[in-house]
């Protein structure tokens, strides 16, 4: 631009040299006018393009400050994705355990379950038990007592038969010790002790 100025100015010099020496003084004034009329565009084209090239600038430097600001926009909403991304993992991983843990309660409630009809099994065996052998019991051990006249002590030594016969005339005490005397030994020894009277 400043060479076409230079350019423009050197041209303007010849052609008043031209028109001073030939033409008059008409055509000179003619053309210092156009000379300032052109200047004059000149100057305010310049003053235009400064202005464009001052607003492009200004327009650069908004545009530069949006695409910082949107990658840092970009770069928050990346972060706040990733912090989504881990607490969803997290989140999978506590589901999981509870899952895991829910799955194992439930297989001890079975077991809980199970154990529970057993013992209700059980309770019912032992109620029958209690209600039908317990007094048969009772009453074979009434009707045994009636026969043989004898008290067996239940709280001494498996291994020892023990007890007390009533008989006719004295009590008499039973101590056998079951492990140095055969099964038909003790059998026979407790008829002996039984009257044949009836």
């Amino acid at each position: 631009m400043e060479a076409q100025m230079q350019e423009f100015k050197a041209l303007a010099g010849e052609m008043s040299i031209i028109l001073s020496g030939s033409h008059g003084e008409v055509l000179l004034q003619k053309a210092m006018m156009n000379k300032a009329k052109t200047l004059n565009r000149y100057l305010e084209f310049e003053r235009s393009v400064k202005q464009l090239l001052t607003e492009i600038q200004q327009t650069r430097e908004k545009v530069a400050l949006k695409v910082i600001e949107i990658g840092e926009e970009q770069q928050k909403s990346f972060l706040e994705v990733q912090k989504i991304q881990e607490q969803w993992k997290k989140s999978q991983q506590q589901y999981t355990q509870k899952e895991a843990e829910l799955k194992l309660l439930q297989q001890d409630l079975e077991e809980l379950e199970r154990t529970e009809k057993e013992i209700t099994k059980i309770e019912e065996e032992v109620a029958e038990d209690t209600t039908v052998i317990i007094p048969s019991t009772k009453y074979l051990a009434h009707i045994f007592h009636k026969v043989t006249k004898i008290i067996w002590d239940y709280d001494s030594d498996p291994s020892l038969v023990k007890g007390v016969h009533f008989g006719t005339d004295i009590a008499h005490p039973i101590n056998i010790d079951s492990t140095k005397h055969s099964e038909s030994f003790i059998c026979d020894y407790l008829w002996n002790l039984l009257s044949t009277d009836w």
